[in-house]
């Protein structure tokens, strides 16, 4: 839906705080756009997943400082319904742009790259130049990435980032004489660690674990794991299962003893996450996730889901693990809401403004103050509940990751293969928990499987596809 905001959105709480925070705006130097007329009227069309939160978190700040600007917020639902089954997304997508005469949008990586390559948007290089955009400020490897994206080209700006860290409880680990865990760690020391963690108790309601993990079913976080080894499940044309190999084959085993021995919390199918048994509630000694976990810790103290208290525990954080041959970086920071600007915008310079001061130093100062969002700008990222962000910045975006949903997208290959790559899994894994294979036994009878499945979707996507023709 589009959604035009006119003036009573320009008033915002707070507004004697924003405006401190706006005190440092960047002036005016020489630059290829022209300036805004002097009364600055312009209404902007943005892309964006949804309307309220765009303007809750940019827009209404931006009008601050540019009050005549008006916008009209085009929500992603609205692309969504543009798109029928069989379309090329990133084709459409450079089409709704054009049809919708959007000035900005707001894009995830995978679109940003598609997009770069298509010569829809607005090149940045000259004008970052000429007006002296800060860079120099962003977190490692956040504009090198941007331009490695862009075709060696910068394109789009983004002022944030999304990324997991490493959790542990520091009182778990000193009560079992464990060693602390460090920054860079590899998935198997990860679970080398968790190993070690030994239970009082048999009964699973009052058991320590050691890996926290049941948010995601088992065949999820092993894949998800893999990922943080940058280990590939098929190959870039889609044809092979290459999953048969000593890393994959170690994580397999290592993990699927993890769930035999009980030192992780598996998730059962059939039910939701149980809320006390998590890291939250002091019950896991690590847990691998998002940065909202420390409102869940402090939500977890003071109550909880079920309104008992959690005990208070001490707790920090470390980087995700990584994979060891590439050190500093990994497939779990993301760059998050990348802003673009149209090549057909009419409002180049009032789009301009928009990307600048939401990417700039001063929405920096106010997302580097919360635990529900991570400034881009490193330096801006203040310490939450006394604890260090290093954790999730000190690694940079991985170049060469990418995501199975795009390979199989991009060689027509049945999403189905996903769904028997779940659930083979999952049993292969439940089969050595449950004493019935040995883990060896199950890898080795698991790939043949996967190989199946995946000639199966492929034969099933190519009669798709002549079927939409």
């Amino acid at each position: 839906m589009m959604y035009k905001w006119a003036r009573p959105w320009k008033l915002v709480m707070g507004l004697s705080l924003v405006i401190s925070l706006l005190a440092s705006c960047t002036g005016g130097a020489q630059s290829e756009l022209p300036e805004l007329p002097k009364e600055g009227a312009a209404t902007l069309k943005v892309m964006f997943h949804n309307a309220e939160i765009f303007m809750s978190e940019y827009g209404n700040t931006f009008n601050v400082k540019f009050p005549e600007v008006e916008f009209e917020v085009i929500e992603s639902t609205e692309f969504e319904s543009f798109v029928k089954p069989g379309d090329d997304r990133d084709k459409k997508l450079v089409e709704f742009i054009k049809s919708k005469n959007i000035d900005v949008a707001i894009l995830h990586q995978s679109q940003y790259e598609h997009l770069s390559a298509s010569g829809t948007l607005y090149k940045l290089d000259t004008i970052i130049q000429e007006e002296k955009y800060p860079v120099d400020d962003f977190a490692p490897g956040v504009m090198d990435f941007l331009r490695e994206k862009g075709g060696n080209a910068i394109y789009g700006l983004s002022g944030t980032i999304s990324s997991d860290a490493l959790f542990y409880n520091v009182d778990l680990f000193k009560q079992q004489g464990v060693e602390v865990p460090t920054h860079k760690m590899s998935v198997q020391q990860v679970m080398d660690l968790a190993h070690r963690f030994k239970s009082k108790s048999n009964d699973d309601k009052d058991r320590v674990y050691g890996l926290h993990t049941e948010y995601m079913l088992p065949a999820e976080y092993v894949l998800h794991l893999g990922s943080m080894s940058n280990l590939q499940i098929v190959d870039q044309k889609a044809e092979k299962v290459v999953m048969d190999s000593e890393a994959w084959k170690t994580l397999f085993e290592k993990y699927a003893l993890l769930m035999k021995n009980k030192k992780i919390n598996v998730q059962d199918a059939n039910n939701h996450m149980s809320y006390g048994q998590g890291f939250a509630a002091g019950k896991a000694a690590m847990s691998i996730n998002y940065y909202w976990m420390i409102e869940e810790i402090k939500y977890a103290m003071q109550g909880g889901y079920d309104g008992n208290k959690t005990k208070p525990f001490e707790w920090n954080m470390v980087s995700v693990p990584v994979d060891p041959a590439n050190p500093d970086e990994s497939s779990r920071v993301r760059i998050a809401e990348i802003f673009v600007i149209s090549n057909d915008s009419a409002n180049k310079r009032a789009a301009w403004e928009l990307v600048k001061f939401s990417t700039g130093q001063e929405m920096a100062r106010i997302h580097g103050r919360t635990s529900w969002r991570m400034t881009s700008r490193v330096k801006y990222q203040q310490p939450i509940d006394g604890k260090s962000m290093e954790a999730f910045t000190i690694l940079r975006p991985a170049k060469n990751s990418y995501s199975l949903d795009e390979v199989l997208y991009k060689n027509n290959v049945s999403k189905e293969f996903i769904s028997s790559l779940n659930t083979k899994l999952g049993a292969a894994l439940n089969a050595v928990k449950d004493g019935k294979k040995s883990a060896e036994q199950a890898f080795n009878e698991l790939i043949p499987e996967l190989q199946k499945a995946l000639e199966e979707a492929k034969r099933k996507g190519a009669e798709e596809k002549k079927k939409k023709k």
